[in-house]
C-alpha cells in the first residue's frame, strides 16, 4: 500500500485521549489511530450518503457492511 506523509496539527487533550484509549491494550501507533479514524470516517460518511438516496433493502445494507469490512481487513485497520 503506497502511503503519504502528513503533518497534522491536532488538539492537545484530543490526541492525550486518543493516546490513552490505545494503551489500554490496543498498543497501536499515532499513524495507525489516524488511518483507524479515517476509516471509520469514510465508512460513516458511505453509510450516511446511502440514507440520503433513499431506503435500502436488508440485503443492499449487509452487502454494503460487509463490503466496509473486507476493506477494514485489507488495510490492516480495527472497525472498532
Amino acid at each position: 500500500m503506497a502511503r503519504s506523509k502528513l503533518r497534522l496539527l491536532v488538539d492537545e487533550e484530543l490526541v492525550r485521549r486518543v493516546r490513552q484509549h490505545a494503551s489500554e491494550g490496543f498498543g497501536k501507533s499515532d499513524p495507525e489511530l489516524v488511518e483507524d479514524a479515517l476509516s471509520a470516517y469514510l465508512g460513516d460518511r458511505v453509510f450516511a450518503a446511502a440514507g440520503t438516496v433513499g431506503p435500502l433493502e436488508p440485503g443492499e445494507v449487509d452487502r454494503l457492511a460487509l463490503e466496509e469490512v473486507h476493506a477494514v481487513r485489507r488495510s490492516g485497520g480495527n472497525p472498532t
